[in-house]
């Protein structure tokens, strides 16, 4: 059985761990070295829920299968690193970005829905006010729902809504379920309506030249994969000048002084006994079991679909394929144990027709987004399965002259496959409270409940309020651990 020592250990090496190992290792004062910090990671590759796809594309496309949008694009870190970087090869904001923000054109069962001549664009904002100032103007408010506010600002307004804008209100709402990855019966109303700083911004590039630039500057000996983490020892006595003992699932035992942990909240959640979960020596305190009890976990995936000809809009940014009228009887988060009805889900599409305007030639692809339960059925079935259920969907958006046809190449993610994933970003659920999990391993409050002392330390998308579930958050939360370490340490 081997051992290491070192100062820091990082486990995960997705954006969060890496900006925190890069952090560290390129700080002026030089308090650390290469062989100071160990970044641990459990699969093959660097990355963790970033992936950008290079390879499997017929027509040359780069596809990230994991995020691919600067959000809040006037504060995004990510995007300000990038733009100041020199090395213009590496990311040029002109030709490697592009605003997909046109208003989608939005189609349902019975083809395109007109949302202005009907009113039915204004009433939706005014649906979005409402649950907004429903919360904001009666905090002690209980929280439904995103389906049952809806429910409830159609009955409070019923008499000045028209048949169409009610039946329509209803169905866009949970285009909703495109940004979260669970289902509008359990999406929190109280946290649905969301405030960005500044428009989202499309990655053309793909995120994995962020990755690639942080793992430029960190030594391959401070890299460590293929190594599951299953035992964090805080109570280590093995090696007196350290004070935690880290051991992975090959028996190698690596001794720190410092922890950061930035595995999905998907893991954390997992028990000891399970083979993907962490066993903590002593056990987590409860405050932090409580908090991570508190919140759930979305399924955002994504399937693409390549034609070799172009039998759709090509000048449309977005698509929204609107869900049929929900069945009151249905419960939609349930599991899907048989295929599933078109139309039971709504689809969001990014079209790269749009995106990728210089060269058409060859055809082009659509980029559906997906939701739990639907993510976890198509990602465990078969790529026929998946157009079997899109294709009386993409008929909905057949311009006159054109006919669908099969696509030449199919593309799906596999995220709730993956047990070191097991889904998307955090997620919430009716009553679900976000603030606990994140004042419990943000790491801006005194968690001495953990270990007496605060040198166990976490950081990734669920750990931060602003930009929670987004790349420029994790990244900021690893900066904003390894910042802690180097103040400590000083």
């Amino acid at each position: 059985m081997s051992s290491r020592s070192v100062e820091v250990v990082i486990i995960g090496g997705g954006v969060a761990g890496l900006k925190a190992a890069q952090t560290l290792l390129t700080d002026p004062s030089g308090k650390l070295k290469s062989d100071d910090i160990l970044v641990i990671e459990a699969q093959d590759h660097l990355g963790g829920r970033i992936f950008t796809d290079k390879n499997s594309s017929k027509l040359g496309y780069n596809y990230d299968l994991g995020a691919a949008w600067f959000h809040d694009s006037l504060s995004n870190i990510v995007l300000q690193d990038a733009v100041n970087d020199n090395d213009l090869d590496n990311f040029d904001r002109g030709k490697d970005t592009y605003y997909d923000d046109k208003d989608p054109k939005i189609f349902g069962e019975d083809g395109h829905v007109d949302l202005v001549d009907t009113k039915i664009n204004r009433v939706y904002e005014e649906l979005e006010k409402f649950i907004e100032l429903y919360y904001y103007n009666d905090t002690d408010e209980p929280d439904l729902s995103l389906k049952d506010i809806t429910d409830k600002f159609l009955q409070k307004y019923d008499s000045i809504l028209t048949p169409t804008q009610k039946k329509y209100c209803k169905l866009l709402i949970r285009t909703y379920e495109s940004w979260y990855g669970i289902s509008w019966d359990v999406i929190s109303g109280k946290y649905s309506m969301m405030d960005h700083h500044g428009r989202n911004l499309l990655n053309v590039k793909g995120y994995s030249f962020i990755i690639d630039k942080l793992a430029k500057q960190i030594p391959s000996s401070s890299i460590l994969l293929n190594s599951q983490v299953k035992v964090i020892d805080r109570s280590n006595k093995d090696v007196p000048t350290k004070k935690v003992m880290i051991e992975t699932t090959s028996g190698l035992k690596v001794y720190t002084n410092y922890v950061i942990v930035t595995v999905p909240q998907s893991i954390l959640q997992l028990s000891d006994s399970s083979s993907y979960g962490i066993t903590w020596k002593p056990p987590l305190p409860i405050n932090i079991k409580d908090a991570l009890s508190e919140i759930h976990f979305g399924c955002l995936g994504k399937v693409i679909f390549e034609f070799d000809s172009i039998w759709w809009d090509k000048n449309e940014d977005r698509f929204e394929i609107l869900a049929s009228e929900p069945d009151p009887t249905k419960s939609y988060s349930d599991p899907i144990t048989s295929h599933p009805r078109p139309f039971d889900y709504p689809a969001y599409m990014v079209n790269f027709a749009s995106v990728h305007k210089e060269n058409l030639s060859k055809g082009s692809s659509l980029v559906i987004l997906t939701q739990s339960p639907l993510t976890e059925y198509l990602e465990s079935h078969s790529n026929e399965d998946a157009w079997r259920y899109y294709k009386p969907m993409l008929e909905k958006l057949v311009i006159p002259g054109k006919s669908i046809t099969n696509p030449i190449n199919t593309i799906k993610t596999s995220w709730t496959q993956n047990p070191y994933i097991r889904g998307s970003y955090s997620a919430l659920h009716t009553h679900d409270d976000p603030s606990s999990l994140i004042i419990q391993l943000s790491g801006e409050f005194d968690n001495t409940g953990l270990i007496g002392n605060k040198n166990i330390r976490f950081a990734g998308e669920h750990t931060i309020s602003d930009g929670a579930g987004c790349v420029h958050g994790a990244y900021s939360s690893g900066l904003r651990e390894a910042d802690w370490i180097l103040n400590d340490i000083s």
